[in-house]
């Protein structure tokens, strides 16, 4: 996946990657990390409670709901076929942090239930990246399939629609979700 970013990057006409924020310690959201760390130099940054899962190579998936039992079996043979390298973080931000020491015009908002850990990274202009706190496939809705704690999604939606952000992108999907609409999403 580091070709995709660094393709992308020479796209743009960028070759100044400083920051790499991983959203949470999942196999699909830190993979190639530290293979662009070492092409980059970015500094890899954290919340703390996930950092223990990412330096020990670890994606912990939580409890599956609905069709969320099938990442309990891809999950193995992913790892079997690419090994997922252990990666430690740069550095950690808690809750309400500034990346702008990093060079992002950007807060860390702790959005945790889908891991301990799991954080929005809202830009200055107000777009947050909410990863996967959100799902997106047909209708923007509350993560569904799997979770450290369900009861704390709700709360981190809620803690996400406070910041009132001016569009929201979800993990899996390249569509924005509206601010105003946004901020109507129910749990």
């Amino acid at each position: 996946m580091e070709g995709v970013v660094l393709s992308k990057m020479h796209e743009l006409g960028r070759n100044d990657l400083k920051v790499i924020w991983i959203s949470h310690a999942h196999y699909d959201h830190y993979g190639s990390a530290a293979r662009l760390r070492e092409l980059t130099g970015a500094k890899i940054g954290i919340h703390p409670a996930d950092a223990d899962a990412l330096s020990r190579g670890s994606s912990p998936l939580g409890t599956p709901r609905s069709y969320g039992f099938i990442y309990l079996f891809l999950q193995p043979i992913a790892k079997l076929i690419r090994p997922l390298p252990p990666v430690t973080p740069d550095f950690t931000l808690e809750d309400g942090k500034s990346l702008r020491g990093y060079g992002l015009d950007a807060i860390i908002l702790h959005t945790p239930g889908h891991t301990p850990g799991s954080s929005t990274l809202l830009l200055g202009d107000g777009t947050a990246f909410a990863s996967d706190l959100l799902g997106s496939v047909s209708q923007p809705h509350l993560q569904k399939l799997i979770a450290t704690d369900w009861q704390q999604l709700p709360a981190s939606l809620k803690h996400l629609q406070a910041a009132n952000p001016t569009r929201v992108f979800a993990g899996h999907s390249h569509r924005a979700i509206p601010g105003d609409a946004f901020i109507q999403l129910g749990t």
